[in-house]
Formats: structure tokens, sequence, C-alpha cells
């Protein structure tokens, strides 16, 4: 197995020793200024070189559903930081469930629960003023890093998704590396190759540059929040044209992927629904190829409401979206594999972020705005 359970420990005893052995000092070690963390916003563009490949007659299927492995993998992690006037502490956490077993493990290690043994900080600091040039090495250990895997030291001149994003970003890498080989499907939360759009170009490139190494065929990305996306829109209007005639809908007056999609089945379609796959699109992603589905997936067979995913992977199969319609999904239309990671690393987040914010306020560092929106969820 890729994991076990050897590390009895308490989760609110391990924050409370990192608190008083690593935050508390390391917030108030102000000395000189050592870099500079210039922020580069490498925005990926998400349209542009996408083809939209079927022929039209077949863009748009039904989809019977037909699992072609025993078993499905989730994998998912979670970020929340604690702002104060003196820096920022930022924590991540990663869960992997399966079809089989909820949780298969978790990071940070959890009393009761089985450990990923991932090796990797889950807090990362940042001071709002400057250190001497050696004093960021004292308060490093095996689960809190003051550097970003640039070698450069963490401050508050950068924003709290690009230090959440960064540790977030390398414990599911690391968390990926253990179930990477096994005979299943793997479901990833979010697009298979994240555009990590918070970070540093240099950051970045070396998070992609493990991730896609570890990359396999059995690797599904899956996105949820389609609402901001014109993928597909911008894939087909190219085929505008054809497309109207074929299934009376114009892409180009739409926002979004989502609101396309809606009025795409229900101009096309009629109850009972059933499953729907639209695509494949082929994008180019730093330089590797990436195939595109959209997954609509009926909430109700004689209701107009539905789910809809964006499924990506690294080779053009039909049967990846027949295994993921023969899986369980919640009522809000999520594989509910992929729920109970998403589920359960935001809990552990929440937790954590809680116990510190709590440890913290009692030893006079008082929170900001932000914080506490994060710790009631808003």
């Amino acid at each position: 197995m890729f994991w076990r359970m050897t590390k009895k420990i308490e989760l609110q005893v391990l924050l409370k020793e990192i608190i008083n052995k690593y935050i508390v000092n390391y917030l108030d070690s102000y000395h000189i200024d050592i870099s500079n963390n210039s922020y580069d916003d490498n925005l990926m563009g998400q349209e542009g070189n996408e083809i939209f490949l079927p022929n039209l007659d077949e863009a748009v299927n039904e989809i019977i559903g037909n699992r072609i492995f025993t078993l499905t993998y989730a994998l998912d992690g979670s970020s929340r930081s604690f702002i104060s006037s003196k820096g920022i502490v930022s924590l991540a956490s990663v869960v992997v469930s399966s079809s089989l077993n909820p949780i298969i493990g978790v990071y940070p290690p959890i009393s009761g629960f089985p450990d990923l043994n991932l090796n990797k900080p889950f807090i990362a600091l940042a001071t709002s003023g400057s250190q001497g040039p050696l004093i960021p090495f004292f308060y490093n250990s095996e689960y809190v890093t003051t550097f970003s895997i640039d070698g450069s030291f963490f401050t508050s001149t950068e924003s709290p998704e690009e230090i959440e994003t960064e540790i977030r970003t390398i414990l599911e890498t690391e968390a990926l590396k253990k179930i990477a080989e096994a005979n299943a499907i793997i479901l990833l939360d979010g697009p298979l190759i994240p555009p990590l759009i918070f970070l540093k170009s240099k950051v970045r490139n070396e998070i992609l540059k493990i991730r896609l190494n570890i990359l396999k065929n059995n690797v599904i990305g899956v996105v949820k929040r389609l609402d901001k996306s014109k993928l597909l829109i911008s894939a087909i209007s190219k085929l505008k044209s054809k497309f109207v005639n074929r299934y009376k809908i114009d892409p180009k007056k739409y926002f979004n992927d989502e609101s396309f999609i809606i009025d795409l089945i229900k101009f096309n379609f009629s109850p009972p629904y059933k499953p729907i796959s639209i695509g494949p699109i082929l994008r180019q992603i730093d330089n590797i190829s990436v195939y595109v589905n959209y997954l609509v997936y009926p909430l109700h067979p004689y209701v107009p409401k539905f789910s809809i995913l964006r499924i990506e992977s690294l080779y053009n199969d039909p049967r990846i979206l027949d295994h993921l319609v023969s899986l369980k999904f919640t009522n809000d239309g999520i594989p509910i594999t992929l729920a109970f990671a998403d589920r359960t690393a935001k809990e552990i987040s929440a937790a954590m972020l809680k116990i510190i914010m709590a440890t913290l306020e009692s030893l006079g560092l008082q929170a900001s705005f932000y914080s506490k929106l994060e710790q009631v969820g808003v």
C-alpha cells in the first residue's frame, strides 16, 4: 500500500507545537532586506489554440455508462490563510479517497486516519518585515517552510492566494505520485494541468515540471466551475454556421460554456434526460496535448437541471466518460468519491485555521478581516 498509519498524533497538539516553536517567533523576526519578490502575472490564456475534433453529427452524444476499472481514486486539496499585521500563515491539506474506501489517506497526519506520508511542509510563513539572511533557515521543519520552491523567502508582499496555491499544489502533486501507477482511474479536482495564475513564472514552471512527469493516461481532471469558461464556445465558434444549422443555437450569443450547454441540451433533447457528452476538443498546454470533453449529468430525468463538468485527459477515449457516468453521483451532480475528497480536505484546512487563529489571537496577534471571513467560510 502507498501509505501507513505510523504517526499517532493529534492535529491540535501538532499545530500548537508549530505555533509556539515556529510561527510566533518567526513573525517577530524583522531585520534587514534580503530579497526582491516581484510578482509576475503569468495568466494563461484558456482559449485560442483549441480544435473541435469530431464531425458535428457526432459532437453531442448520449452516454450509457460502463465501468472500465474496478477502482476509482479521487484527490483534492484545500488551503487557507491567517493574515495579521505581522505576516501571513498559509496552510494546506490534501485527501485521497476511493470508490472502495472513503479515506485512503490524508495529509497533514491526523490521528485515526491513514497518513499519506508526503514529508512536505503544509504550513508556509511570510513575514511583513525583512529578516537577517540566516533567520528563515531556523524556522523550517518537516511541516513548516519559509521558502518558495524557487529558493526565495516568502514575504507578505505576496498575496495569500500565491502562497496557498504553491503549497497546496505541491501537496496535491506529491499525493498523486503515491497513486499514479495504480490500476485505477484517478480523478483530480480541477484542471489536469492547472494554470497556476497566481504564481511567479519560475515557481509555476518548476511545479508543472514535476506534475507533467507523473501524469499518466489514467489521471483525469474534473473542472466543476464553468461559469467563466469560454473554451467550448471558442472552439465551436470556428464552425459557427455549420453548428447553427445542425443544433439551432448560436454559441457566440453566450458569455460562458455553462449557459451555452444548458440551452444546447434544452433545444436538442427531450425528457427523460440522459447523461450527454460534448466534444472532444484538443488543446495544447505547455506543449502537452490535452483532450477535453464536457459531461452533462441530469439531476432529474424530467426536470431540465444539469451538472456540467469539464473532463480533461491525456488521451481521447470515450470510455472515460462511460466510466464516470457509471459512478455514484451526489445530489449536486459530482462523482461522490471526488465530493468526499473535496469535503474532507476543506474540513481539515478549516479545522487547522480555527486552531491557529484561536491560539495566535490568545497570544495577542490580531487576525485581519480577511482571515475572519475565511474562518466562517465566506
